[in-house]
């Protein structure tokens, strides 16, 4: 890769920039929005296909919020680094088209979960890929505004799903049919858009595709020339092979960082309207939608009032420790007074959308794309986002037997005690990366590239 990246790196956010970063955060949208869709659409399938609590689990467990995503993102991680971000994260909307399809059309079981399967593999495949590419040609002053720009679209797909699902409830068991749908419908029009992105720059330049490099820098209006200083542009793929174990540390830290948000997001993004109807905060699904879009909009705010403008400026590790904490706060407020109070179940919701949106979300999957080179990044992302929807496969088996038995007070309380320790990892052991570049975040948190 080029040693000198300082036109990319030093250029400001451009609208470019943010049409790029729209069409590859789709993704988020379609993951996002297939999970609540899911969640929305719960209440129907166990009365339409007679589900019982562990099949409801079982298919939670095989959706894209678990199982499924983790075998894709496995899949995933290699491809897009062999084979470059813009042909994984453009075909793989076929996947996801079909798989919508099926849900839309299902008439039983039998259809259902081999749909939900597909577009599970689907975002697993997608969403890794596409935090990689908007990673590689951010500026290192807006990386972190572009990053949680995607953020923003993974609450907005939710929001819209639960908005819908709210509209079409009368319509019984269609609703559900309405919903995959509408997701299918942008699936297609993303799949037509996307074949104008560029390929990522930097995954070009370590290929040695002059081409691919040529046509990013014309499209920003930068005028670069490859250094022939570069480590891999000129020589052959096999001489380019980087150890994955050679970053054991950043693996280390992001999985566990990963797993500590994602179980508790995980839960609440499928089961949050079930249990609240379930808990009896409410008889009403519709009750319990209108807290799940509470926890979806409060955590845009937090987005926009925090990392993207401060992301590149002030510490992460900061901005991370203070949204882990209100997290750990919003889930201790249930482990004292009853969830089925309505007021509790929406200041459970309330702080932890802030506080996952006012940084811990968005600081992660920064990190996670920040801590790895370009020529293992996708891999890397594919390995820490399955292993994420792997747990959270395994706890979507098991979560409502759980509540059964503990109480949601004992899940609220497991799940305060998880921020707490983000908290304390994130803000000791996460890297310095504002408004560096992804290499100079590569030396200072190993001493190498």
């Amino acid at each position: 890769m080029p040693k000198d990246f300082s036109a990319f790196d030093n250029s400001p956010v451009k609208g470019i920039h943010y049409r790029w970063t729209t069409l590859a955060a789709i993704g988020d949208y379609l993951d996002a929005g297939s999970i609540v869709a899911g969640a929305a659409s719960t209440t129907f399938w166990v009365s339409y296909f007679h589900l019982s609590s562990f099949l409801l689990g079982l298919i939670a467990s095989l959706s894209p919020n678990a199982f499924a995503a983790f075998i894709g993102a496995l899949i995933a991680g290699p491809l897009g680094d062999r084979y470059g971000r813009k042909t994984i994260y453009t075909y793989d909307l076929l996947i996801y088209i079909i798989g919508a399809i099926i849900i839309t059309a299902s008439t039983s079981v039998y259809m259902l979960v081999p749909g939900y399967i597909l577009v599970g593999l689907a975002v697993g495949i997608d969403v890794p890929t596409s935090w990689a590419l908007i990673a590689e040609y951010s500026p290192k002053m807006g990386r972190a505004k572009l990053m949680s720009f995607t953020n923003i679209f993974w609450y907005i797909g939710p929001i819209v799903i639960l908005v819908l699902g709210i509209i079409t409830s009368p319509l019984g068991v269609n609703s559900f049919r309405i919903l995959f749908g509408s997701l299918a419908i942008v699936a297609i029009v993303t799949y037509i858009l996307r074949r104008s992105l560029i390929e990522s720059p930097r995954w070009a330049a370590v290929k040695g595709q002059e081409e691919q490099l040529k046509k990013a820098e014309s499209a920003l209006g930068i005028n670069q020339t490859t250094t022939s200083s570069s480590p891999g542009a000129s020589l052959p793929q096999t001489a380019q092979k980087v150890s994955l174990g050679r970053y054991a540390k950043g693996f280390a830290f992001i999985i566990p960082v990963y797993i500590l948000w994602g179980i508790p997001a995980g839960t609440f993004g499928f089961f949050l309207p079930f249990l609240v109807a379930a808990i009896g905060a409410s008889k009403s699904p519709v009750v319990g939608d209108l807290v799940d879009i509470g926890w979806f909009s409060t955590a845009i705010i937090g987005i926009l009032l925090v990392p993207m403008r401060l992301g590149d400026k002030i510490s992460r590790r900061l901005l991370y420790l203070i949204s882990a904490v209100v997290c750990a706060i919003g889930f201790a407020i249930p482990t004292i007074l009853p969830f089925r109070i309505l007021a509790v179940a929406l200041a459970n919701a309330i702080l932890f959308g802030f506080g996952q949106g006012m940084g811990l979300w968005p600081i992660t999957r920064m990190w996670s794309v920040e801590l790895f080179p370009t020529e293992i990044r996708n891999t890397a992302q594919g390995i820490v986002w399955s292993l994420m929807r792997f747990s959270l496969g395994v706890w979507s088996l098991f979560v409502l037997g759980i509540i059964n038995a503990l109480s949601y007070a004992g899940v609220a309380g497991l799940f305060a005690a998880f921020f707490v320790i983000a908290a304390i990892l994130g803000g000791l052991y996460g890297p310095r990366a504002e408004g560096k570049t992804l290499e100079e975040v590569l030396m200072d948190f190993y001493g190498f590239v």
